[in-house]
């Protein structure tokens, strides 16, 4: 009887989290069309206030929430590493927006952004962490830890790529177009996906008792 209220719960947090997730993209659209976050002289800047932050906070609040966990405790570890490939897909669109001259060259792979890496790498550690139903637990936090300052790096060669006093690549053009839609989604939503899914993977470590899976 207890194991079907969980269950329940689990659904009932699931349906809230994909509720969730549409409401904020529609959220960061209207604000985006309406011009919210091409004010890049506002402090702190409203991209990371309601952009990355809110999303992150969330992130963070569901590792302690026990519902959250047990949905945790039923994904297979190798997803939540496997699905970070999509960040191949990320750079490729972000290398074409250079071409387009829509991006610098330093937020691609030809220049300082080397999110690729982890995109690459998560197709192969996503197997070899859980060969033979083993759970590689160091080599897991250690992956996601790098995974997480790949990210931290982008967003920063991001920041001061932007039109501000703070401003350190003058190179043309800026990062203001990150301001817009559809760009708008990749740093408030699609960074704070990746960030999230790295949290959840170390947070699955620490689950006792999680029953092996095969990749």
């Amino acid at each position: 009887m207890e194991m079907k209220a969980d269950m329940v719960q689990q659904k009932r947090m699931l349906k809230l989290i994909s509720l969730g997730f549409a409401l904020w993209l529609l959220i960061t659209m209207v604000l985006s069309v309406g011009g919210y976050y091409e004010n890049f002289r506002y402090l702190p800047p409203r991209i990371f206030l309601f952009g990355i932050l809110p999303p992150l906070v969330i992130s963070l609040v569901l590792i302690f929430s026990k519902s959250f966990v047990n949905i945790l405790r039923h994904i297979p570890p190798s997803w939540l590493i496997k699905v970070q490939s999509f960040r191949i897909v990320m750079e490729l669109m972000l290398w074409l927006a250079y071409i387009g001259m829509l991006l610098p060259f330093q937020m691609t792979f030809v220049g300082f952004n080397l999110d690729i890496v982890a995109g690459i790498t998560a197709l192969f550690a996503g197997r070899v962490f859980y060969r033979k139903r083993r759970f590689f637990k160091p080599e897991t936090v250690i992956w996601n830890v790098f995974g997480i300052l790949l990210l931290i790096n982008v967003v920063f060669v991001a920041v001061i790529s932007t039109p501000t006093d703070y401003r350190v690549f003058l190179n043309e053009p800026s990062t203001a177009i990150i301001a817009s839609f559809p760009f708008i989604w990749i740093p408030t939503f699609i960074v704070p996906f990746a960030l999230a899914m790295h949290i959840f993977s170390i947070r699955q470590v620490f689950i006792k008792d999680l029953k092996p899976f095969d990749a």
